[in-house]
């Protein structure tokens, strides 16, 4: 039961530790991920009218 509860245990903060490196590395990506949904939204809407989607009927 003891090697049960190390196990859970160290499950647990290995979850902790991946969790808040994933944090990390979103909070120094978030600029770059901003900076290409502009650049799609402008390519876009580009013209005045949205561009993709619908076909044109």
């Amino acid at each position: 039961i003891a090697s049960t509860v190390v196990a859970v245990g160290l499950t647990i903060a290995a979850a902790g530790f991946a969790s808040c490196y994933v944090l990390q590395a979103m909070k120094h990506m978030e600029p770059q991920v901003k900076q290409v949904f502009q650049s799609l939204t402008k390519s876009a809407f580009s013209g005045g009218y949205y561009r993709g989607g619908w076909s044109e009927r």
